[in-house]
């Protein structure tokens, strides 16, 4: 995994060159040509030569001393501390979580909130100091922290780092970076957290992996594999052993490598989703029995998920016949629309009367008082009923022979008037049009003129 990271600690003009900035690079090659970006700020540029230990080269390696002349980017623009690497590779940070070790000679105990100054890298900043698990840190002793930096810097797992107290002027200590990219500021005393922070400081790469999949959530794979800054090798081993044993889930198929964009999330986020969505379906069918599902738009607005997240997500469940997803509403498997003593009563009036007079039936209105909002829609859901505009609705069977009798006669004479399909029923007006235009709606007639014809 190429991730190739410069922090910048000169910035110079070169005759002839224009921009030059120096450091030691580290975690990947650059190479002459490559896009870059600095960062804070992302400014991009691109590499017209690299320089190092004095020899020119087309590609520089990790650990050397290395030149990098840019182009598109101003000296006024750089400043020591910056870091030069491939466009959307990192990002600048405020917060992150450490490992820290006070020096012994240190003159007082490192207090919660104290401002010390950060060093990493090339790059130097104020930070608030925020201990976790211990009320102050004294000299020669080791504790967690997260720092809360007052300007924004890249750094990532694994950068060794250096704290001074501002005044007077002392070296305090320092450590590992341990997550570059927590989640939020954390319960001080909180045992999770210590714990979360004891496994990705020592645990296995799996362990670092998970931990990593566990702080984004759901995330593409790549994502994953690029927070926990394992090797490719180890990552790729990891990844496997995950899924596995069933501590990550694929929510989508395909490639399962290391730099896969498919979305994945761990297992306990996994049954946590789960058993919200499936709440919400089971809530949504006690409140509306007579319903099919609850529309997919307003379960996404509940679960507050991405559109590719969601869609993820309900695909997974429906693969494994955890849920149906069908005509936009999600239900339980086996739900029926099911009508009770009373219910069945209403419906069977309303019956005799769409029977009595099927081409010019009881409107929406009607039927809605006569039985009820929830019934009538139900009908609808069932296909027993076919709402044509928000007025005029008939059965299923008397809309199907309506359908096929205009088809019919408009494919026997070319085209058929609204007249004539209210004197081919024995009805009005109303229901006539409102037929008509509900053919027009559907794509099977289009107006021409007085008549309608079929579309072509």
């Amino acid at each position: 995994m190429n991730r190739p990271r410069l922090p910048i600690d000169r910035v110079f003009t070169m005759s002839g060159f224009g921009t030059v900035v120096t450091g030691t690079l580290s975690d990947g090659h650059l190479s002459v040509g490559d896009e870059v970006e600095i960062l804070p700020g992302g400014l991009t540029g691109r590499i017209r030569g690299l320089q190092m230990h004095k020899r020119k080269e087309e590609r520089a390696v990790p650990g050397s001393r290395t030149a990098v002349n840019i182009s598109g980017v101003d000296t006024e623009q750089i400043r020591r501390g910056n870091v030069l690497a491939h466009p959307g590779q990192y990002q600048a940070v405020r917060r992150i979580d450490a490992r820290f070790r006070a020096l012994k000679e240190i003159s007082k105990p490192l207090a919660h909130g104290d401002e010390v100054k950060f060093f990493a890298g090339a790059s130097e900043t104020i930070a608030s100091l925020r201990l976790l698990g211990a009320e102050e840190l004294g000299a020669g002793e080791e504790g967690w922290i997260q720092l809360e930096l007052r300007d924004p810097l890249v750094a990532v797992r694994g950068d060794r780092y250096i704290l001074r107290r501002p005044s007077p002027s002392e070296t305090l200590g320092g450590g590992v970076v341990v997550d570059h990219q927590p989640k939020g500021r954390h319960k001080r005393s909180d045992a999770d957290v210590l714990k979360s922070l004891e496994s990705l400081a020592q645990g296995s790469p799996a362990d670092i992996l998970l931990e990593a999949a566990t702080a984004l959530q759901i995330a593409p794979i790549k994502e994953m594999a690029a927070k926990s800054r394992l090797e490719s090798a180890a990552a790729e081993s990891a990844l496997q052993e995950l899924i596995g044993n069933g501590q990550l889930v694929m929510l989508e198929e395909g490639e399962s490598g290391a730099n896969s964009e498919a979305l994945a999330i761990s297992l306990p986020h996994w049954n946590n989703l789960k058993e919200r969505i499936l709440q919400l379906v089971e809530s949504h069918h006690k409140q509306y029995p007579l319903r099919r599902g609850i529309p997919r738009e307003e379960l996404k607005s509940k679960l507050k998920l991405t559109p590719k997240v969601f869609n993820a997500a309900l695909s997974f469940l429906a693969v494994h016949r955890s849920i149906l997803d069908q005509r936009g509403a999600v239900s339980k498997p086996g739900h029926e629309i099911r009508f009770n003593g009373g219910e069945q009563v209403k419906v069977q009036a309303l019956r005799r009367k769409f029977e009595s007079n099927p081409y010019s039936t009881p409107s929406v209105k009607e039927c809605q008082a006569e039985a009820g909002d929830e019934v009538v829609n139900a009908l609808i859901e069932l296909g027993e009923l076919v709402a044509v505009s928000p007025e005029v609705i008939f059965r299923k069977t008397d809309y199907d022979e309506m359908v096929n009798r205009v088809n019919g006669s408009i494919q026997q004479r070319g085209q058929i008037t609204l007249a004539e399909v209210r004197d081919m029923f024995g009805t009005t007006r109303k229901y006539a049009q409102a037929l008509l235009e509900h053919l027009d709606g559907i794509g099977m007639t289009m107006r021409n003129g007085d008549a309608r014809t079929l579309r072509k």
